[in-house]
């Protein structure tokens, strides 16, 4: 009978970058605490997570993505604290982004259209491959806005300022497909908008016109006049 794989062995593939964030980082050949990850590096152009930042007692060391055992629910596993690495030219951190850099770029695709800030950054933690990537523009506190998946074939190149994404053909008219349909539902509420309000005019007109009396023009004749009083110096038949 085959042993059932427990829970460390049926390891989810796919994880949050942010997630990683203040994890612990555990040398297992010492025993010790090595410190905790700051933040994730990436090369977003290969769409991989190749070293994370480890905050220590002292200071900052670069942990190469492929040095790590295992990334757990609590901790990051390494086989000694001799993987990690002092930042400099000769690291694996060099030329890397980190999360919270990233997050700072504006996104741009080749026809020239804002996409936003990155949102979504979801990774695999077995090799570090970069299974999602999400932009989102708008809102107000987290709440509503626009969010706009970067397809797995877009080619990404970041700069200083901006992320430039170049989507494909297909990934092109799948998004535009989406945008369509969008502004198809947006279109469609506002025309419903409109009957309603053009509906509740019309039973408004119709109430009005139902419940009030429409105004006439009375003449007073002369013989509708009541009589004057006996004091009237004006005869009964000169009376105007």
């Amino acid at each position: 009978m085959a042993q059932q794989p427990d829970a460390d062995e049926t390891k989810k593939d796919k994880m949050n970058a942010s997630d990683l964030k203040g994890m612990a980082v555990i040398s297992l050949g010492e025993g010790t605490k090595l410190g905790e990850v700051d933040q994730p590096l990436f090369d977003l152009p290969n769409r991989r997570v190749c070293a994370v930042h480890v905050k220590g007692d002292s200071g900052i060391s670069v942990l190469p993505f492929e040095a790590i055992e295992r990334i757990g629910s609590d901790a990051i596993t390494v086989v000694t604290s001799r993987v990690t690495q002092t930042p400099g030219i000769d690291s694996s951190g060099q030329g890397l982004l980190d999360l919270e850099a990233l997050r700072k770029l504006k996104i741009v695709n080749q026809d020239g259209t804002f996409l936003g800030k990155l949102s979504d950054v979801e990774f695999d933690p077995r090799d570090g491959h970069v299974t999602h990537l999400a932009a989102h523009k708008g809102g107000v506190l987290g709440m509503g806005g626009t969010t706009t998946p970067i397809g797995a074939n877009a080619s990404l190149a970041a700069g200083r300022e901006l992320l430039t994404v170049y989507v494909d053909a297909a990934d092109a008219e799948s998004t535009a497909s989406m945008d369509a349909q969008a502004r198809q539902g947006g279109t469609s509420r506002a025309t419903d908008d409109r009957d309603v309000r053009t509906v509740e005019t019309g039973e408004s007109n119709h109430l009005r016109g139902s419940d009030e009396e429409p105004e006439t023009t009375r003449t007073t004749n002369s013989t509708d006049r009541p009589p004057l009083s006996p004091n009237d110096p004006w005869p009964e038949d000169s009376r105007p």
